[in-house]
């Protein structure tokens, strides 16, 4: 696990690599362990390690036989014993016993269609000196990151937007109209970040660069494959393949441990791996709020499994104190509240280990959300005689229960605003009594879903295809963004691509079934974990934002400089604020739902513009 940066220019005669240093430094806290650098007057790349595997000679650069082929590769190939004994029987001479220098021979052997051969969570980038080409690389899921700047002389990358705004070239600006959808769905979608001509590689897709020009190929896209089997061969087939993937990624040559938030899939992970693994450290994040707080879960799943028990809990004061540094860490304002509590967890981790495996990724592989009944619902009042249909929406609409009307409000949407509004946090009227003047703008994240349509799937379907190319992108950002920040590896063995393959062949009736999220995957959890942690209620590694946002010792402190700064928001009406933030102090209507991406976004604004 490491941090790159780089430049590529179209003519030599532009070259400048004084500023490769200051890029490198924005990302320092990614790679502590060593770091590396490369340039020869078109290229200019960085390199800071976290040193995992073969800590003693596997530093960065890796080059080949030759040293004609140049890399820098953050993550792990965890196929990489499979590849290296393939290509040494071709003759190919290895010098480390990094599983990163398998990429380097790869290419030598098949050219750039050897990204398809690869297992494991990557962004790289390969250069090869004699055609003067770079390839910029990002795994097929989008576990570990990748951005981009570019105009007609150069090309501008890293693994953070930071390392990127120290290039001499960027300049940092603000993207316009994007506040309206990131209060709306809590993150931009589509390759987009909130700094103007900043963007992210897609999942599975690498760039070619060479003096002609740049060409972005895709080299993978899920494939649905329904197979005609029963639940017990599905069943039968994720045990064995997560469990395949957990041993997988236990590879290391430093301490590991798992990430335990009292939930199903990371208490899944975490007892495969102890089985695997036995007395392995598990390390849990809660809260003094009981309705918040999963630690007794944990608890008890790291007594049955034999794990060594790690517990913080965080307060309101804590995690305000943290907020602004946390929101630095992730480039942009956050997604998810808990990225402050995993970020503190995973700084309270790294005095112990330096990798961990985590949960992420089944709620979008084996359809965990409970709003995802909401688009069923909705996709069968469509089909509801018009007698029937209007009275049930009324009387959704009128019971005083949020997910009520969030159903009622989906009702009468057609099949695509169904997949498009069903992630969304907060209501469109809402956005819009904040924001004066200003539509809000859809049109990129429409333009997503049209490129991941199917026509020949179930809606259904096309929901899980959708919600992997959007809402999981955050997630995998604030796991990898929040473990960086502490110099911490983490691992998602859920995503391996032996577990993408068996997903795609699970008919989504499996999936969900009698009303009940992630059906399937829970009967393989209760075949190694207590019932009462699988059919709890689903907690979501949850946040008090809330009731939090109410005192001002804690959260409370940023509504004061919300409403003091709001006048440097665009098109954001103050009366308006100043109505919602005291309606939400004096508990006559909750706004937390807009407050939180409020406070974040003008943090985010003060620490990058301010």
């Amino acid at each position: 696990m490491c941090g790159i940066v780089g430049k590529y220019y179209t003519d030599t005669k532009d070259f400048n690599s004084e500023d490769l240093s200051k890029m490198m430094g924005a990302i320092y806290h990614r790679g502590p362990d060593s770091s590396g650098s490369f340039q020869d007057g078109r290229v200019a790349l960085g390199f800071q390690r976290l040193s995992i595997i073969d800590t003693a000679s596997g530093h960065q650069p890796l080059y080949n036989e030759t040293n004609d082929i140049v890399l820098l590769a953050n993550g792990e190939i965890y196929n990489y014993k499979d590849l290296t004994a393939i290509l040494q029987a071709k003759g190919h001479f290895f010098k480390t016993r990094s599983d990163c220098e398998v990429v380097v021979h790869l290419y030598e052997e098949y050219g750039t269609e050897f990204v398809e051969k690869l297992n494991g969570m990557f962004a790289f980038t390969l250069y090869d000196r004699r055609k003067q080409l770079l390839l910029i690389a990002r795994d097929r899921v989008g576990i570990k990151p990748m951005y981009f700047y570019h105009d007609s002389k150069l090309f501008v990358f890293g693994s953070e937007i930071k390392g990127v705004l120290e290039a001499n070239e960027v300049r940092t600006i603000e993207e316009e109209n994007v506040l309206a959808e990131y209060l709306c769905f809590r993150y931009l979608a589509n390759r987009r970040t909130f700094f103007s001509g900043i963007k992210s590689l897609d999942p599975g897709t690498y760039i070619e660069l060479s003096p002609e020009g740049s060409k972005f190929v895709k080299y993978s896209s899920p494939v649905i494959n329904y197979g005609d089997h029963d639940e017990k061969y599905y069943i039968e087939q994720i045990d064995a393949s997560l469990s395949h993937s957990v041993n997988r990624q236990l590879m290391t040559d430093v301490p590991l441990g798992t990430q335990l938030s009292g939930g199903v899939d990371s208490s899944l992970v975490s007892a495969l791996a102890a089985k695997m693994n036995p007395g392995l450290k598990t390390f849990t994040v809660g809260f003094h709020e009981a309705e918040y707080d999963e630690t007794p879960f944990a608890k008890l799943l790291a007594a049955k499994s034999g794990l060594e028990y790690h517990e913080v809990k965080i307060d309101n004061v804590q995690f305000s104190d943290v907020l602004p540094q946390t929101i630095w860490f992730h480039d942009e304002p956050l997604c998810h509240a808990n990225s402050v509590q995993m970020y503190l967890l995973c700084k309270y981790a790294r005095e112990h280990v330096k990798v961990m495996l985590t949960g992420e990724g089944a709620d979008e592989l084996f359809a965990g959300y409970p709003r995802y009944m909401i688009v069923r619902m909705g996709e069968l009042y469509n089909h509801t005689s018009a007698i029937l249909a209007k009275p049930v929406k009324a009387l959704l609409g009128a019971i005083p229960v949020r997910k009520a009307n969030k159903i009622a409000d989906n009702f009468g949407l057609s099949d695509r605003d169904l997949v498009l509004w069903n992630a969304a946090f907060a209501h469109r009227e809402k956005v819009a009594r904040l924001i004066a003047n200003e539509e809000i703008d859809l049109s990129a994240r429409y333009e997503l879903l049209g490129k991941v349509w199917n026509n020949n799937l179930s809606l259904f379907d096309n929901l899980l295809m959708y919600e992997r190319k959007s809402y999981l992108q955050p997630i995998l950002m604030r796991q990898d963004k929040m473990s960086m920040a502490a110099s911490i590896e983490s691992r998602v063995p859920i995503l391996d691509n032996e577990m993408l393959e068996v997903a795609n062949c699970i008919p989504y009736r499996y999936k969900i079934r009698y009303a009940s999220p992630k059906h399937i995957f829970k009967k393989v959890a209760v075949r190694h974990i207590p019932p009462k942690i699988v059919y709890k209620k689903k907690v979501g590694f949850g946040v008090p934002v809330d009731e939090w946002l109410r005192d001002r010792a804690g959260l409370g402190r940023y509504l004061d400089m919300l409403l003091d700064m709001s006048n440097d928001v665009q098109n954001v009406s103050k009366v308006n604020l100043e109505s919602i933030v005291d309606e939400h102090r004096k508990r006559k209507i909750n706004h937390g739902d807009i407050l939180w991406p409020m406070v974040n976004y003008i943090i985010w604004k003060d620490k990058f513009f301010g």
